[in-house]
């Protein structure tokens, strides 16, 4: 276990960096696609380059340092190898205690994660499934489940979950929208993203990276609705009302 956690203090380490580098360069870019895949490629970056090994003739001083806390840190693996000394055996106690609260960390949103996900199966099962065809024919396949009640609208996976009033009032814009989250498997990325956050809880880097994914996503999206002959400006209004009502 000791392992792991050294594994995952590294990645997390190198999400953290890479993140803070994409802020700096790439953030305010309107490339939205390349800047999802940036920050896809963060993720996969920070899960593989701590499982390379270095080896240098003459140590500096971080080496030796990060060296240092990894034994500290292994301090319950590399007793039978001869380290274990009182002040050690001090240490591999406080090691255990992070081990456990990093544990009930992984396990809190993971509970978390199962518990949205039956609502959102109960969410699914309670709504009338209809034809998107029957309101929008320019967007892609998805299913489609209509509320009598007041809901806020989104997509996951292949679903799309609307209330009644917003598919009279503004179907096409929405679904536009919801749509193309659907065809560009934005469910996906935050899927990903969810999983690195089960395991780097404790990493702010983590949780800004999945905002940002999600901004992306919304741009993206966005970026659809135009392009399939929707007016700018009363898109523009729509979106304002959806987010603070229609004062």
């Amino acid at each position: 276990m000791g392992i792991l956690f050294v594994y995952i203090l590294k990645s997390s380490v190198c999400l953290a960096v890479f993140y803070l580098f994409y802020r700096l360069l790439l953030s305010r870019e309107t490339f939205h696609r390349f800047n999802r895949i940036a920050l896809l490629g963060i993720l996969s970056l920070s899960c593989l380059l701590p499982l390379v090994e270095v080896s240098v003739k003459h140590p500096a001083e971080l080496y030796q340092t990060m060296m240092t806390w990894e034994q500290l840190l292994l301090a319950d693996v590399t007793d039978t190898a001869g380290y274990a000394v009182d002040a050690q055996e001090n240490t591999a106690v406080w090691v255990q205690v992070l081990l456990s609260i990093y544990l009930l960390g992984i396990l809190f949103f993971i509970f978390r994660s199962v518990y949205s996900l039956l609502r959102l199966c109960s969410l699914l099962k309670s709504g009338r499934t209809e034809k998107i065809g029957k309101y929008v024919t320019t967007v892609s396949k998805a299913v489609l489940v209509v509320h009598e009640r007041e809901i806020t609208p989104f997509s996951w996976m292949k679903y799309i979950v609307i209330s009644r009033k917003d598919l009279e009032e503004n179907g096409r814009e929405i679904l536009i929208h919801e749509a193309a989250h659907i065809r560009h498997r934005h469910s996906i990325d935050l899927l990903v993203a969810d999983i690195c956050i089960f395991f780097q809880w404790f990493n702010p880097g983590a949780w800004l990276l999945k905002q940002e994914l999600q901004n992306i996503h919304e741009y993206e999206a966005d970026e659809t609705v135009i392009n399939e002959g929707v007016n700018a400006k009363e898109y523009q209004l729509l979106l304002i009302k959806k987010a603070v009502g229609t004062r």
